[in-house]
């Protein structure tokens, strides 16, 4: 008689998409879905007299706890632009009252030297910055008191940051290649899964403020992979754990 191992398991470990490292991962799961047809057992005593299960449907989905631009594109379907650092002269701004009036470029906070000039749509005033309004990141806080109007059209003068913008649901979405490079942290043996076709759908939800480290789901489809054609090979994922 075989001997009989009893394997307990408690994953870990790094997943990579096309071979990038997606970062922090505390979940990634299986889930799949099946059909299953039966024949009524019209011989007496009820029940069925035949059945068949045939899988419908097989999904993958990951947590991820990594915000990169990368990863945000592939849950909402995105595409990362690059803006170059650089000098903005006389944007034109509009003005509300104790609001925001926002830039089109993200201002350079972290450059001491930057000198943000606001004036009005003549150029015969120049605004004083702490009187008239805050600067941020995203333009300009118009302050209660102070000498601009609501409404108004300001020119704005600013060194912007270089930033990384990703524009959301402009991409119909691709196939990708998921590999986790795992360990089994109750038996210290390594396992790895590799899913040969990854169709991942828009994420469901993005929190953006919160108490705590905030993450986001990505689900999606698991395809066949037709180009595997060998006896006894999965169309779709495997899984190799270490040989006791």
């Amino acid at each position: 008689m075989a001997e009989q191992i009893n394997e307990a398991y408690i994953g870990s470990g790094i997943v990579y998409i096309n071979g990038r490292d997606v970062g922090n991962c505390s979940n990634v799961n299986f889930a799949i879905e099946q059909e299953t047809q039966t024949q009524r057992n019209y011989r007496g005593g009820g029940g069925n007299f035949a059945s068949v299960t045939t899988v419908s449907a097989v999904n993958l989905s990951m947590e991820l706890a990594n915000f990169s631009n990368a990863n945000l594109a592939l849950a909402l379907r995105g595409v990362v632009e690059s803006v170059a650092a650089g000098s903005v002269a006389d944007e034109s701004v509009v003005a509300v009252a104790g609001g925001l009036a926002e830039t089109s470029k993200m201002i350079d906070l972290s450059d001491t030297a930057n000198t943000v000039i606001v004036k009005d749509e003549t150029d015969t005033t120049t605004y004083v910055a702490g009187t008239d309004y805050e600067v941020t990141a995203a333009g300009l806080k118009i302050l209660s008191g102070g000498n601009i109007t609501d409404g108004e059209t300001l020119k704005v003068s600013y060194d912007n940051q270089g930033t990384n913008v990703l524009q959301a649901l402009i991409d119909s979405g691709q196939e990708v290649r998921v590999v986790l490079d795992g360990i089994n942290d109750a038996t210290g043996k390594p396992v790895t899964v590799k899913v040969h076709r990854w169709k991942p759908s828009p994420t469901s939800g993005l929190g953006l403020i919160s108490d705590s480290f905030a993450t986001f789901t990505i689900e999606g489809e698991v395809l066949a992979d037709e180009t595997i054609q060998a006896a006894g090979k999965s169309k779709f994922f495997t899984r190799a754990a270490a040989a006791a």
